[in-house]
């Protein structure tokens, strides 16, 4: 009989053991949730904005190409259709670099970081982490797709306004935009909407990518911002006028 209520009680013990296993896994679980689905629905979030504001200024440029090719065919006299021309013809210019635009904007300042060699007072504030690596070509070009994607009309980095065909290279220990050297501390100057474009700078993490080069991104907007004219010689190797028939 003794035996028998031995048993029992060691089964019991096991079963409590279960039990009070299984509750404190429950009791985790209920107190650190596991937010990897909120992540990925934010992430889908981020990436259906990005997608919209693309498809936004898709529609805009067929918007505008449909209403000048309207006017070219509706121009009712030689001297409109010279007038549409001279306008289509500025904003080219524009768009190419060839004249300096004003406007609002923002203004991107990337300088080092002055880590303070005393500890901090907080021992529970976070210390930055900084890599072993300087910034290069890929940075600025990266930064620049950034402005120019959520936007921006002119871009220029320490004076030098960036076109379609701007290369930005490394060239041994220095960075060149086109044939010009550049160095730090950089400035970059975009002409755009202000919110837009700091609101990219945040979601792409531009500030914490440039801290692991030991360098800080101080970005502000501009209600008023000057971009000169690209002045780089333009030589036109493989293009040439179409004659017409009759043409000499």
């Amino acid at each position: 009989m003794l035996q028998k209520s031995r048993k029992i009680t060691f089964i019991l013990a096991i079963i409590s053991a279960i039990i009070g296993v299984m509750l404190t896994v429950q009791l985790r679980s209920s107190l650190h949730p596991v937010h990897k689905e909120s992540r990925s629905i934010a992430e889908l979030r981020t990436t259906l904005q990005k997608e919209l504001e693309k498809h936004k200024n898709l529609l805009a440029d067929i918007s505008k190409y449909n209403q000048l090719y309207y006017q070219y065919e509706t121009s009712l006299s030689e001297d409109e259709s010279i007038s549409v021309m001279k306008e289509e013809l500025a904003r080219t210019r524009r768009m190419a670099g060839m004249v300096g635009m004003e406007g609002e904007g923002i203004v991107i300042d990337v300088v080092d970081a002055h880590t303070p060699a005393e500890p901090a007072m907080d021992e529970h504030m976070p210390v930055p982490v900084v890599g072993d690596y300087t910034i290069d070509d890929e940075d600025l070009r990266w930064l620049v797709n950034i402005l120019f994607a959520n936007g921006a009309q002119a871009v220029s980095i320490n004076g030098h306004r960036l076109i379609a065909t701007t290369a930005i290279r490394n060239v041994g220990d220095v960075i060149q935009i086109d044939t010009r050297t550049i160095r730090a501390p950089y400035e970059i100057k975009a002409l755009g909407e202000p919110e837009v474009l700091l609101s990219a700078l945040k979601l792409e993490g531009v500030e914490e990518n440039f801290q692991l080069a030991n360098k800080k991104v101080l970005a502000e907007k501009r209600d008023k911002l000057m971009i000169s004219a690209n002045n780089e010689t333009r030589v036109i190797q493989f293009m040439k006028p179409v004659k017409e028939k009759g043409d000499s």
